[in-house]
C-alpha cells in the first residue's frame, strides 16, 4: 500500500475514536479515566487560574492607582483654586475695611474737603521717602497738601503734583518737619524725619513733660495742616546734653507707609492758611 493511500484511513480512524470517546464521555464511563488523567493537572490549572486572578487583580490595582492619583490631583487643584481665592478675599475684606475707615473720616468732617487716592509707587532711599499717588492737580491736588489715612494719621505732604499724578513727601523724609503737639502733656515741638526712617521730635522746651506713650499730634500751627493729626507715639526721651536749651524724644509713626493702599488728600478744612 503506498503512503498517500493510509491518510483518510487514519484520518477516518481518528474521527471514529474521538466519536467514540465523545459517546463514552456522555455516558460517564470515561470518568474514572478522567478523574486519574486529571490529578496531575490540578496543580497546574490552579497554578494558571491564579497567575490569571493575580493579572486581573494587578491590572485593577493600577487602575485604582491611576484613579486615585488623578482624583488627588483634583483635589491639589482643588484646594489651590480655594486658596487662591481665600487670599483672593482677605485682600478685599482688607481693602474694604480701609476704605470704610477712611469714608468714616470723610462723614466725621463734613467741613473738610477730600480727594481719594490710591497709592500706585513707592520711592526710598537713605535720606528721600515718597509715595506716588495716582490723582494730580486735575483732581484738585496742590503741592503742600497734607495726606493722611485710617485712624486720621498723617503720613506726609504733597511735594510734587501732575496732571494726574503727585508725590508724596512722607514724614519719615529726611527732609521733612512738622509742628506737633503732645496729646497729654501738651507739650509742643516739631517732629524730623530721620535718615533710618523714624521720627525725632525736637525743640521742646525744657520744662515740659515728655511721658513714653503719650500720641503725638500735629499742632495746626502755620494752617497749612489741621489739628489733631495724628503723627506717632513717643516710644524714648533722650536726654538732653549739657547747654542744650531743648528736649527731645524718638517716636514712632503711626502707620507704615509701605502697608498703605488708599489716602486722602487734604484739599481744604476749616482755618486752613493759603500756601506761601
Amino acid at each position: 500500500m503506498r503512503p498517500g493511500s493510509r491518510r483518510p484511513w487514519n484520518a477516518g480512524l481518528a474521527i471514529g475514536l474521538s466519536l467514540v470517546l465523545l459517546f463514552l464521555h456522555g455516558l460517564g464511563w470515561l470518568q474514572p479515566v478522567e478523574e486519574i488523567v486529571m490529578i496531575p493537572l490540578t496543580p497546574l490549572q490552579q497554578l494558571l487560574s491564579g497567575i490569571g486572578r493575580g493579572a486581573v487583580e494587578a491590572f485593577a490595582f493600577l487602575r485604582e492607582i491611576r484613579d486615585l492619583r488623578q482624583e488627588a490631583q483634583r483635589l491639589r487643584d482643588l484646594v489651590e483654586e480655594l486658596r487662591t481665592e481665600n487670599l483672593r478675599l482677605q485682600e478685599l475684606a482688607t481693602e474694604n475695611a480701609e476704605l470704610r475707615a477712611l469714608l468714616g473720616i470723610v462723614r466725621e468732617n463734613p467741613q473738610t474737603t477730600f480727594v481719594a487716592a490710591t497709592v500706585i509707587g513707592y520711592e526710598t532711599d537713605p535720606y528721600l521717602r515718597y509715595l506716588i499717588l495716582d490723582v494730580g492737580t486735575r483732581q484738585g491736588v496742590r503741592e503742600g497738601m497734607p495726606v493722611i489715612t485710617r485712624g486720621s494719621a498723617l503720613i506726609g505732604r504733597i511735594a510734587e503734583a501732575g496732571l494726574n499724578r503727585s508725590r508724596v513727601r512722607l514724614l519719615t523724609d529726611a527732609g521733612s518737619q512738622v509742628s506737633a503737639l503732645l496729646q497729654t502733656s501738651r507739650a509742643t515741638g516739631i517732629v524730623i524725619g530721620q535718615p533710618d526712617g523714624s521720627l525725632l521730635l525736637d525743640f521742646v522746651n525744657p520744662d515740659e513733660e515728655i511721658p513714653p506713650g503719650d500720641t503725638v499730634l500735629t499742632s495746626g500751627i502755620g494752617g497749612q495742616i489741621p489739628r489733631a493729626l495724628v503723627i506717632g507715639q513717643v516710644t524714648e526721651r533722650l536726654s538732653a546734653g549739657g547747654g542744650e536749651p531743648f528736649q527731645r524724644a524718638r517716636v514712632r509713626p503711626a502707620v507704615d507707609p509701605r502697608r498703605i493702599t488708599y489716602v486722602l488728600v487734604i484739599t481744604s478744612f476749616p482755618g486752613m492758611e493759603p500756601a506761601p
